[in-house]
């Protein structure tokens, strides 16, 4: 199916400068030589192609001349050899300069992955829940081929054909012939005239081909991704129905495409035609009226040969830079989506009760908080709403003592994840404050915030690693000891020495060689390693049997002793030993206590263990 008619829109020469300031970015003095020498031979090679025909016209007077004189032979040897070295310095110029430019191109795109990465790291959670990741993968792929397209115009089109071109013309002026002078004039203003309004035409069907092969790439990456739950539900004949459609959609976006390419390149020919035609017929009549001889006769159609190219590259650098762009939009307007407001914060120098707060530079450990075991976390008037719809959390107030554990419980959709996802801002609240030992947590640096907590999510992914590289992720400096203390602690050390590779196995694209109930106690000795002051258990044992599960909770009330502990599930029986459990409801908390007292209190708790003890009875 062919896609909706593109927007036509015209070429903007700000557009052109953001995307080669964003790709020149950072430059080291190494690179401005390479590139500086590969300037200056493109410079060198355009003068030489210019002054090549001077010396061919040369050596051609000198010959007609000559009858059976010996004295111009010399000359007309050494114009042959100047021809031949121009033709040849220009040639090796051209052979060289990839080898100079080349190398800084590969380092120049290097840094720009990096920093389109570190850019997507530091973008917040919402951007990431809108956007799939096959879409920003390929985003970055398709800019890199764009600014190759872009970085070959350039410096093989733009900058030769500029010098050769006012090599040519300054020559041309010299051999005294307004009206050939005029014809070439006429032919760079008919080119300009034809091309330009072409160019907005060329920009959207470019980024028609754009938009269709990243939602192409996303459906392949998504598809791929899920690849379990397409076999699992026979959706390969669906899904394989949408990648064809999408397939045809890039397929009939680069029609249109090669179309308008076929367009200008049509009208350039005929230009072409036309101006080597006119550059004929004035140069014959020049010859014949004894104003023009015969190597003059042969440099001016030469010339008007070697124009037409210098102008015909110009065109298709045009041609080719607008596509270029259309194919690096996504990636810039990307770089340029405002990055986590925790991550624009400076860091404040203030004492939170869990060691002096320090740069995010050198926040990435907690090993030097020995001093401190626990954090008192408060939640005071915090509210929060999506897409300006009903309060998810309207006025929340919550007080978790420093070393106590804490469960928050409540149906499907209350907002208990949220309240997680705001403690490490990941998400900000529309009202209200959160704090840490007092101290508002956006006035702390965001990676020595999350230094201090460690969460043991319900939906875990993990990397397509190894065992030990997917635990030791809690902490860079961690030893193989310290991750094995770790796998013991979560009860996971027993199956790991049992495979063949140890903790060296890998465990395949988002842990899948793993069950549920594996990859959520990787998850808990992740958060054991990293030795937090908080910890928080989301949902962490929903995928685990009832046997391991008590293991588990014994060993989370072990390893948590004298750290805060907050604990969200559905399964009321993981949050029993809680010191104390409140009850989310309307965004609000509407009890709190222990287990035995919410029970005697009769209130929405008590429903809620009535209707899981009911649950529990009939489960088989």
């Amino acid at each position: 199916m062919a896609p909706p008619p593109a927007q036509i829109e015209t070429p903007s020469l700000g557009e052109f400068r953001a995307a080669v300031r964003l790709l020149f970015e950072g430059l080291d003095q190494s690179m401005v030589r390479r590139i500086a020498a590969a300037n200056a031979l493109a410079l060198a090679g355009g003068a030489l192609a210019g002054l090549a025909p001077v010396a061919l016209k040369q050596m051609i007077d000198a010959a007609s001349s000559a009858g059976s004189a010996l004295e111009p032979y010399p000359s007309i040897a050494g114009f042959g050899i100047a021809y031949l070295g121009c033709l040849g310095i220009s040639r090796l110029i051209t052979e060289t300069r990839p080898l100079l430019i080349g190398t800084v191109e590969q380092g120049l795109y290097a840094r720009l992955r990096l920093r389109y990465f570190k850019h997507l790291l530091d973008l917040p959670l919402s951007f990431h829940l809108a956007r799939r990741a096959g879409a920003l993968n390929h985003s970055l792929l398709q800019a890199v081929s764009g600014y190759q397209i872009i970085l070959f115009s350039l410096v093989n089109g733009l900058v030769p054909v500029l010098v050769e071109g006012v090599t040519v013309g300054l020559v041309l002026i010299s051999l005294g012939l307004p009206a050939l002078t005029a014809s070439f004039a006429m032919t760079a203003l008919a080119l300009s005239v034809a091309i330009s309004p072409r160019m907005g035409r060329l920009r959207a069907d470019a980024r028609a081909v754009s938009r269709a092969t990243i939602d192409a790439h996303s459906h392949l990456a998504d598809s791929l991704t899920n690849y379990e739950p397409i076999k699992c539900f026979g959706a390969e004949p669906r899904t394989l129905d949408r990648f064809a459609q999408l397939s045809r959609s890039i397929e009939s976006c680069w029609r249109q495409l090669q179309r308008t390419r076929l367009a200008i390149g049509l009208t350039v020919t005929l230009i072409f035609t036309l101006s080597v035609a006119a550059s004929l017929a004035i140069s014959i009549h020049a010859v014949s009226q004894g104003a023009l001889t015969v190597g003059g006769f042969v440099l001016a159609n030469l010339y008007m040969l070697q124009i037409i190219r210098p102008m015909e590259m110009l065109s298709s650098a045009v041609r080719d830079v607008s596509q270029g762009l259309a194919f690096v939009r996504p990636l810039i307007e990307i770089l340029q989506a405002p990055v986590d407001e925790a991550k624009q914060r400076l860091p404040a120098n203030i004492h939170t009760g869990a060691g002096p707060v320090e740069s995010d530079a050198t926040d990435t450990d907690t090993d030097t908080d020995t001093k401190y075991q626990a954090a008192a976390v408060s939640f005071r008037g915090v509210q929060l709403a999506f897409d300006a719809g009903p309060p998810v959390l309207d006025g929340l107030n919550l007080e978790v003592p420093a070393g106590r554990a804490m469960a928050i419980v409540g149906a499907s959709g209350c907002g208990k994840s949220s309240l997680v996802r705001l403690l490490l801002r990941l998400l900000e609240p529309d009202a209200g404050s959160i704090a840490i030992n007092g101290i508002l947590i956006d006035t702390l640096a965001v990676t020595r915030l999350r230094s201090m907590i460690a969460v043991v999510p319900q939906d875990l992914v993990l990397f397509n690693d190894t065992i030990s590289a997917n635990i030791g992720l809690g902490r860079d400096s961690a030893s193989p000891s310290d991750i094995e203390e770790a796998a013991r602690l979560a009860g996971l050390h027993s199956f790991i020495a049992a495979l063949p590779g140890g903790y060296d196995t890998a465990i395949g694209e988002r842990g899948l060689k793993l069950s549920g109930g594996e990859r959520q106690r990787i998850a808990i000795a992740r958060a054991i390693l990293k030795n937090p002051l908080v910890y928080v258990f989301d949902e962490a044992t929903s995928m685990l049997d009832g046997p391991t599960e008590r293991a588990i909770l014994q060993n989370i009330k072990q390893i948590s002793s004298g750290r805060t502990t907050l604990t969200i599930a559905h399964r009321l029986s993981a949050i029993q030993h809680a010191d104390e459990i409140a009850v989310l409801a309307d965004g609000k908390i509407v009890e709190r206590g222990s287990h035995t007292h919410l029970l005697g209190h009769g209130g929405v708790y008590a429903a809620m263990w009535r209707e899981h003890q009911a649950a529990q009875s009939i489960t088989p």
